[in-house]
């Protein structure tokens, strides 16, 4: 049953993320090849201006507000389906990879608050303008929360090459 929860959540999850990139394709531009992950990652008053001026000029903005809406279902989705993953790829086996993988099924969840934190601050600069602490800000949980995905994902590729090609058993 475990196997067909984690499918469902992964068929959402991928759906979900089909939506925002289509979504996104949008706002990417020259001058914006990253689209909504590099106004994610702005850092600064003046590059989240940069971008926000530049999908102003596309006339893309609603696009944007869209984007980060689709991102609210999308957050509430992803982290779950990464953390029955983990379950179901880890073994209790007293190994520190094993370990490390029952740690990452729980703060791979922290990604919903720094992901929704993130939206929030995004939909903020959209409406009422850049400002340094929104970027900051939104730039850090977004940082986080795409180290937190990328190591229980490279997390999960490992787990799943042990058990596709385990090692033999020395005795």
């Amino acid at each position: 049953m475990r196997f067909f929860g984690w499918l469902f959540l992964a068929t959402l999850s991928l759906v979900l993320i089909v939506q925002l990139r289509l979504t996104d394709g949008a706002l990417t531009s020259p001058e914006t090849p990253w689209g909504i992950v590099g106004f994610e990652l702005a850092f600064t008053q003046v590059r989240a201006a940069e971008i926000m001026s530049i999908w102003r000029s596309m006339g893309v903005t609603e696009t944007a507000l869209v984007s980060l809406g689709v991102d609210v279902a999308f957050l509430l989705v992803y982290p779950f389906m990464f953390r029955g993953l983990v379950q179901l790829l880890r073994r209790d086996n007293g190994s520190n990879f094993h370990r490390l993988g029952a740690r990452l099924a729980f703060a791979v969840l922290l990604c919903i608050p720094l992901d929704a934190l993130e939206n929030a601050l995004l939909w903020r600069e959209l409406v009422a303008g850049a400002s340094t602490p929104l970027a900051v800000t939104a730039g850090l949980a977004a940082s986080v929360k795409f180290l937190l995905v990328l190591v229980t994902a490279v997390w999960c590729a490992g787990a799943l090459l042990q058990r596709l090609f385990p090692r033999p058993a020395h005795g």
